[in-house]
């Protein structure tokens, strides 16, 4: 009887401070002296490292929406294709965006570069036929597009865009004609070379510009020339270029090509003259230069 009395207060005792103790406040049971953690910052939970600095910002960064970037700041990154489009960019010189209508997008993960790159047919549907579908294959920089290095497609192909020429050379057969496009116009499309690449002048120093005024280049045998390469002229026909300058007469001050519209062309007197003399004296010398002898240095009335 007494040991179930003893058992009884002990379980007594045990529920009365089992409910004291759940009545105490939720940091009661801490001992004393003892403070809880404080709870981390938000750079803590972060972890940002601590020589990190972040600069103070916060919506207000965020509340005008930006502005589209102008050239000058899109070469402030990109100098080397500001560069080439400020020196051969022709009609592409134009607002970046206008073809760059995604930028900064790249993502090597996803292999996106032919996605995101401007397509040519955004501006230009067929410029140079079907035959010519592929423009990156001649125009192999956007930036610079009239900078078309040679290739083998073009040197097949010049008589398709250059009819012009190509005519001239066949209808005017000439040591020319045998060359092909790319003999003279290597290097890239477009180049125009020196005559002097392959001929040697008629005179010192003669200029680029002297032998095309005399020989088209695509028909270079139908020499026609104009005033003031009498120089040029005297190269071949020194003789009568001596002649005709020291002649005290009006032939003197006539240029070569005034007489000679085409090269070889032997003109007639009358071309210029009248009848400048009676019939009767006509009729017994009916050839100019039976008395005037030489048409570059006539004789002179005194």
């Amino acid at each position: 009887m007494r040991s179930k009395r003893k058992i009884l207060c002990h379980s007594l005792a045990i529920l009365f401070i089992s409910s004291a103790v759940s009545c105490l406040p939720a940091n009661a049971a801490e001992p004393q002296g003892k403070q809880p953690a404080p709870a981390a910052s938000a750079q803590q939970s972060a972890k940002v490292p601590a020589d990190r600095k972040i600069t103070p910002g916060g919506a207000e960064l965020y509340a005008k929406a930006p502005e589209p970037l102008t050239v000058a700041q899109c070469a402030q990154c990109h100098s080397s294709v500001f560069s080439k489009i400020k020196s051969d960019g022709g009609r592409h010189q134009i607002h970046c965006q206008d073809c760059h209508q995604q930028f900064h997008s790249y993502s090597p993960v996803k292999n996106n570069w032919n996605e995101i790159m401007p397509k040519c047919s955004q501006c230009h549907t067929e410029p140079h036929g079907p035959k010519f579908p592929n423009c990156m294959t001649c125009h192999v920089i956007p930036h610079t597009p009239l900078n078309v290095p040679l290739n083998d497609l073009l040197a097949k192909e010049c008589g398709n865009c250059h009819t012009g020429p190509s005519s001239e050379l066949t209808q005017n057969p000439s040591a020319h004609t045998q060359q092909g496009c790319t003999a003279c116009h290597h290097t890239k499309h477009g180049n125009i070379p020196s005559c002097m690449e392959c001929h040697e002048p008629h005179i010192p120093d003669q200029p680029l510009e002297a032998c095309k005024s005399c020989h088209p280049v695509h028909r270079p045998l139908q020499i026609a020339y104009e005033p003031g390469s009498e120089a040029t002229c005297g190269a071949c026909h020194e003789k009568v270029y001596k002649t005709w300058t020291a002649s005290p007469s009006k032939h003197s001050g006539v240029a070569c090509a005034k007489c000679h519209p085409k090269h070889g062309q032997l003109p007639q007197c009358t071309n210029c003259h009248t009848q400048p003399h009676d019939p009767k004296m006509l009729a017994k010398f009916p050839r100019c230069l039976d008395c005037h002898i030489d048409a570059h240095n006539p004789p002179v009335n005194k």
